[in-house]
Formats: structure tokens, sequence, C-alpha cells
């Protein structure tokens, strides 16, 4: 018999949800519990997150019906490994999920991540659900598909692309966390102002002091517009190619070239929003350097940086090291460099030749952030009234 074929279409359609959902972090919990239903459930969440909230959670839930167990993880960069993912694995076993059950991740964006992976291992694929609890995790790491963990020297070197069932955006969290988790999450917000949204770019410049100087009497109808705009924004740029297989030319890789190289080489001590703040930094400097970007705008984005508390430079920057990791990502980018780099505020473009970013285009980069870093001092923009319409969540 010849050689004979059967085509098999391994597509499995998925879609979720993402829902603003202020006062779930105050114990309205309707639509959450509505979401389980009469399936039993296991919450993921950390020590500071489970001390300021878990109680109540688990409490309204199980005051709603709700078969829910909680289990309590040590989450940093440096435990975000396939040990942290194996344990979670077993403590769904031990609590007795079944096919039907689901994970809900109730933390910042290693938890989130471990227990993306562990929804997508344990049973071959359980249901889970996300409540992110920092900024990072409500405008940018609790809200896409994927999930990954690190390796001794290597950021996020394991991963899936696995969709969560619903995503709970709460902007009260936002009330208990530390400064620098906030500049952290300001990172991504600008991130994504600086490479497609001019107007969300301003309403930061406008708004990070307040935020900055005290999260808990800011304005939450303000910070749930925010970060609305903010995670809508960042999903409408990714759906289009959201399993990454359609091109690898993407404009939210803006601040994830360097950054990783950053991360790894602190030992993770670095948090990866002060990483992806340098990131921009350097990529911005590069636009600079090769006639990409005007002055004028260069100077906006590094104080926008500098207003969020952020850092522009790094010890960590050295040439061998930059180039180090372009080399890395052409491999992540399907070889190309795709290199992210502002030639606007709200407008970018990728840079695809490695060898267009030469050493000499490098180190002219990395001198001129560093007489900024060494000569600039750090500004704090306020909010301040705008004739904009109002940003509006829906």
């Amino acid at each position: 018999m010849g050689i004979v074929r059967k085509h098999v279409s391994a597509n499995l359609a998925r879609s979720y949800s993402i829902s603003l959902s202020p006062g779930l972090s105050d114990g309205a919990i309707v639509d959450l519990a509505d979401a389980i239903g009469r399936r039993k459930a296991l919450l993921v969440t950390t020590p500071s997150v489970a001390a300021l909230y878990g109680g109540k959670l688990t409490r309204c839930l199980f005051n709603s019906g709700v078969d829910v167990s909680i289990v309590v993880l040590e989450c940093s960069e440096q435990t975000k490994n396939m040990a942290a993912v194996e344990e979670l694995c077993k403590e769904c076993f031990r609590v007795g999920l079944d096919r039907t059950s689901l994970l809900i991740g109730c933390g910042g964006g290693v938890c989130t991540d471990l227990v993306t992976m562990a929804s997508a291992l344990t049973r071959r694929g359980l249901s889970y659900m996300r409540i992110p609890t920092t900024l990072v995790g409500l405008i940018d790491a609790g809200i896409g598909i994927k999930g990954a963990v690190n390796l001794p020297t290597k950021k996020s070197a394991i991963g899936c692309f696995y969709p969560p069932e619903q995503v709970f955006l709460d902007p009260r969290f936002i009330k208990t966390l530390p400064r620098e988790l906030i500049s952290d999450g300001l990172a991504e917000a600008i991130k994504l102002a600086v490479a497609v949204d001019a107007e969300l770019f301003q309403l930061i410049e406008c708004g990070s002091r307040e935020l900055l100087d005290d999260s808990k009497v800011t304005d939450i109808d303000r910070m749930a517009d925010f970060i609305w705009r903010s995670s809508v924004g960042l999903i409408d740029q990714l759906e289009p190619n959201l399993y990454e297989d359609q091109t690898y030319q993407r404009l939210l890789d803006f601040g994830h070239t360097f950054s990783p190289m950053i991360e790894s080489e602190s030992g993770f001590r670095v948090r990866h929003g002060t990483a992806v703040a340098i990131d921009i930094a350097l990529s911005t400097a590069i636009a600079t350097e090769l006639n990409l970007l005007g002055l004028l705008d260069r100077k906006r984005i590094l104080c926008l940086l500098r207003g969020a508390g952020l850092p522009i430079f790094s010890s960590l920057l050295t040439a061998e090291r930059c180039l180090k990791s372009m080399a890395e990502t052409e491999a992540h980018r399907g070889g190309h460099l795709n290199l992210v780099v502002p030639n606007g505020i709200g407008s970018a473009t990728f840079i695809t030749n490695r060898e267009t970013v030469s050493r000499t285009v490098l180190l002219r980069a990395l001198n001129m952030l560093r007489q900024d870093d060494e000569e600039q001092p750090r500004a704090h923009p306020r909010w301040s009234n705008s004739t904009r319409a109002p940003l509006k969540a829906s």
C-alpha cells in the first residue's frame, strides 16, 4: 500500500472575556460567583494578597455557595520556575480538582503565570480565571493568554499559550500597592502609549504624580478609565495575533528586547517594569541615533519615564550584553530582530536587521543615555485639568 494521508483539523475555538469589576476586592463577588457556578475551584494567591483580601474573598465565595479551596504561594521571579508549577499541580490533585474544576489566580504577574502553566498541564488542561492585583497585572500580564516560567539565566524561557476563561479587573487593588509596584505598572502603560496611543501618553504625563504620591486617595473612576483604556488598548493589539502565529512583528514588543537580559543578568532582582523602562529608554535613544525620532519627542519619553519614578539607565547595559540580547531576540522572532523603536509619540516602527543597530550606533545610544541619567533630575508631572473629553470605561 502506498503512502496515504488524512488531514486532521487541530484547531480549538476559544474565547474569553475581560470585565471591569470595581468592588471585587471589597466583597462584591456576584459576577465571580456566577462565573464559577457549581464547579470546584482552587484560589491561588500570594501572602500579601491573602493578608489583605484573601479572607474576605474566600468568605464571600463560601457564603455564596461556591466550593473553593485556597492555596498561598510565595511568588517572585526567583521562584517562578517549573518546580513551583509542579507543586501547584500537586495541590490541584490534593484538593480533588477534576476535569470540570478550575483554578483562580489572584495576584500579580508571577502568580498568574504559575496558574496559567499549572492549568495548561493539570489533567491536560483545566479552566482558569485571573484576578490581577498589581498594576502590571491589570493592564498587561493578567489579560493576555501567555504563561511562562524562568530558567536560572533566562527570563520566561518555558511557556505556553493558554487562554483564561475570564479576567476580572478591579482598580481598587491599586490602593494597597507600594509605590514601586505602581511605577512598574506605569512602565507597561508607557510602552503602549509611546508605541500606539498618543492620548494615553498625555494622560500619563498629566497623571503619574498623583498616583505615585498617594494611591490610596487617587480617584478610582479615573483609575478605572486609565486601566480600561490601557487593557483594551493592549488586547486590541494582541487579538489579531494572540498565538503569535501570524507574524513576529508586534508593536507590543517595544521595551521587551533588552529587558529580559536586564532581569536575568540581575538574578531577577530588577523588577520587570523597571527593566522595561530601561529598554524603552535605550530603544528611544537608538531611534534618535538613527534619525527616526526627533529630540523633542525623545525628551518627552525620557521625562515621562522619570516622572513615573522609573530609571532610564542601568550599569547592566553594556554593548556586549546588548549585542548578545539582539542575537537571542532574532531566534525568538523568526530570524529577524524586529526591534520596536518610536518614530513619534503614539507611533513606532520596526528595525528588522540587526546590522542596522551597529556596535557604533549602540555605543552612541548608551553614552547618550548614561549622560541623560547623570545630568537630568527626575520630573513628576501632576494631574492637570484637561480640555480633552474624559476617558470612559465601557
